[in-house]
């Protein structure tokens, strides 16, 4: 693989896999409707591509990075004009109609369905999580995720709707809970007040809060709105919130104690919560 074309290369995945590969001293061709702030990419690892056709046409590997409404039709366009043999890989956070499209593709194209489980953030050197979806040849398209992702650490789901019904908790309802506590503390008056008196959990609570809303819009729209199975999540979160508020405004705190513990043992038999309070601790204690 000695070039690589990145669809959508202006925004913030786009972006990162751009910097990825060139690092990794690759060609890469860069697309991207948003051209004036491609510009600044341009560079001797990185060409500027005023077309997608021209973008695609000779790459080895061609990445698309866009938003999940908007992937399906891509991927069909980067088809029409892909070299023989070359990979076309698309990392959306909700699989359904984005692999059914790569299902699609012409069988002299490689398809790989994959998410990387890390944000723009991440460090490009740290081992990384990355889910791949299997569309023809899982043992093939494992290889090469492995090739693409130096250090990865790749997880193979059996198919798209087990991808879709774990991200709609993992981040759908994880986003959709953290944008409500966001909003909550956001009417406070004083969140640096907040910060200076909360202790450990108040703190890691805000911390992700604040950092989930420097997403991009389209990406938690997406996650909440075109998983059919983050809607089912977010319904049974607001049943149980519900639940839970009608027993804490009791007098009698009883039921609230007894659903407290119902809740501490249900966790318990599936998770270690004493580890999980030491990993906490853990994790804090390593990035001071």
């Amino acid at each position: 693989m000695q070039q690589v074309a990145i669809v959508g290369a202006a925004g913030k995945m786009g972006s990162w896999f751009t910097s990825y590969f060139a690092q990794r001293g690759l060609d890469v061709s860069a697309y991207d409707i948003n051209q004036k702030m491609l510009l600044l990419k341009d560079s001797s690892k990185v060409k500027v591509q005023k077309s997608l056709r021209q973008c695609v046409q000779d790459a080895d590997l061609v990445l698309v990075c866009i938003p999940v409404k908007k992937t399906p039709q891509a991927i069909r366009e980067c088809a029409k004009n892909m070299k023989d043999g070359a990979i076309i890989a698309e990392i959306s956070s909700v699989k359904s109609k984005t692999f059914a499209a790569l299902k699609k593709i012409p069988i002299n194209l490689q398809p790989l369905c994959i998410h990387p489980m890390f944000g723009p953030g991440a460090s490009k050197n740290e081992e990384a999580r990355v889910l791949l979806v299997p569309v023809r040849n899982e043992k093939i398209e494992l290889k090469i995720a492995n090739e693409i992702f130096e250090n990865a650490n790749v997880k193979v789901l059996p198919d798209a709707r087990q991808h879709d019904k774990s991200i709609a908790i993992v981040l759908g309802l994880t986003y959709f809970a953290n944008m409500v506590f966001a909003k909550v503390i956001s009417s406070a008056n004083n969140i640096s007040m907040l910060k200076q008196v909360s202790g450990t959990t108040f703190g890691l609570q805000s911390l992700i809060a604040e950092s989930i809303l420097t997403e991009e819009p389209d990406l938690v729209i997406a996650l909440i709105s075109e998983n059919i199975y983050a809607k089912r999540y977010i319904n049974q979160y607001l049943k149980e919130v519900a639940e839970l508020a009608r027993l804490a405004v009791r007098k009698d705190n009883k039921d609230l104690k007894d659903e407290l513990q119902e809740i501490k043992s249900n966790m318990q038999k599936r998770q270690d919560l004493q580890q999980s309070y030491n990993r906490m601790y853990e994790i804090i204690d390593k990035h001071k």
